[in-house]
């Protein structure tokens, strides 16, 4: 009995860290940039996040990378969204080269391997989009790109952050801080 408890102990804490949810909010990680800096999620805290997972290898992410930065970046960023893009696993001067050739200009974070990937909700393969909420929660997540999906999302947390204080109500302060 004692050695089926410790296989079944070795077991559990060798499977990776339960995943996501839509709706969990994410916790703060931190990655080295393009610049070669260190980096932290909560650097963009209070922003909307197209979080995008990505390698120079895959083809459907070398599409969506033109998409990412004419459709999402160039046109809300003004409005408080970032595109942060994370390539897994790939050499920094790939990742540079890869960046420089594309013309992206959006942020992009480099993670060492797949934990960080393996987190969200239906990652099972490149590429995959999420889009977090200014608390960081996750209110959307695909695997592949879906423009109108993501910009759906995009109109409709813009709006919802565009409440005038105003109108706030005690409630609504608490929902939104979650108390």
């Amino acid at each position: 009995m004692k050695t089926l408890s410790l296989l079944l102990a070795l077991t559990l804490l060798s499977l990776p860290a339960l995943a996501y949810e839509i709706g969990d909010v994410v916790d703060d990680f931190t990655l080295t940039d393009l610049e070669e800096l260190t980096v932290s999620l909560s650097d963009l805290d209070g922003q909307i996040i197209v979080l995008n997972f990505f390698t120079t290898w895959c083809p459907g992410c070398n599409v969506e990378a033109a998409h990412l930065e004419a459709d999402i970046w160039q046109v809300y960023a003004a409005e408080g969204v970032t595109v942060l893009a994370i390539d897994v696993q790939e050499p920094l001067s790939l990742v540079q080269g890869w960046a420089a050739a594309m013309g992206v200009t959006y942020p992009i974070w480099l993670a060492p391997d797949w934990t960080l990937f393996q987190l969200f909700p239906q990652a099972m393969a490149l590429p995959y989009n999420a889009v977090l909420a200014p608390d960081r929660s996750i209110r959307y997540a695909s695997v592949g790109f879906d423009l109108t999906a993501i910009t759906e999302i995009i109109e409709i947390l813009i709006e919802e952050n565009q409440v005038p204080v105003s109108t706030t109500t005690l409630g609504g302060l608490k929902a939104v801080y979650r108390y």
